[in-house]
């Protein structure tokens, strides 16, 4: 099982910055989780909210704005002093600097990002990277394009999929039907021995998010789970390893 830092290694500092990132691999991560929306010019950034406002020292909403605003943005700040100064990142530079680990990247905004986003990877070596996102229109667009490039749906109980018995075999068929690499479910372990019953006979990926807990890492090991999403890669590693 793959152990995937959480916006990097982000109970250490802040979130989806170059700083938690390189954290992370230092931490012995496999891979790399970070969120992305687009900008008002059609930059891809890594940032999980559409504003600035929780974790930047300014207020912008990130689709009003040019990358050339965006940018001198600080934050870093608001985690602590040490880290005043971290930007937001661009996704083009995130996987220049991290050719080695797997990036895991979740598409927050809307069917808007399809284009920017497929663009881009057109132009990368994208072995490496896995796409993901609740909105199921959009990764099974985003796979139809991108056929060479893993691509996830996420799936929340009681979200945007039902809570009842069915719903195992529900997302078998939706991932089968868009041609997609697999699933993300959140780290609910009553669903989690429920799901990995059916995929038994089934080739996907299976991702897990968010687990801190080292128990429930280890439970949902012994289920087959592919990687595990979780804020503090050492932490874990240091039980599942």
């Amino acid at each position: 099982m793959k152990v995937v830092a959480h916006r990097g290694a982000s109970f250490y500092a802040p979130e989806n910055t170059f700083a938690a990132f390189f954290l992370a691999v230092s931490q012995g991560a496999d891979g790399i989780e970070m969120d992305v929306h687009i900008t008002k010019d059609g930059e891809v950034v890594v940032i999980h909210d559409k504003t600035t406002e929780r974790v930047g020292d300014r207020y912008f909403e990130v689709s009003e704005i040019s990358w050339n605003e965006l940018k001198k943005v600080d934050v870093g700040s608001y985690f602590g002093k040490e880290f005043k100064g971290e930007k937001i990142p661009l996704l083009k530079d995130v996987i220049r600097k991290f050719k080695n680990v797997e990036l895991y990247v979740e598409i927050k905004s809307g069917m808007e990002t399809v284009e920017p986003v497929v663009s881009l990877l057109r132009k990368v070596n994208g072995e490496n990277i896995i796409l993901f996102s609740f909105n199921y229109d959009l990764v099974k667009e985003i796979k139809k394009r991108l056929k060479d490039v893993r691509v996830l749906f996420i799936a929340e109980y009681g979200y945007n999929v039902s809570e009842d018995s069915f719903v195992y075999d529900y997302l078998i068929e939706l991932v089968k039907s868009a041609g997609l690499d697999g699933i993300s479910t959140c780290s609910s372990l009553s669903h989690g021995r429920k799901l990995s019953e059916k995929l038994n006979n089934e080739d996907f990926i299976w991702n897990v998010w968010t687990v801190d807990n080292p128990y429930l890492a280890v439970q949902f090991k012994k289920l087959g789970v592919s990687s595990l999403t979780t804020n503090r890669p050492d932490w874990i590693l240091s039980h599942v390893r």
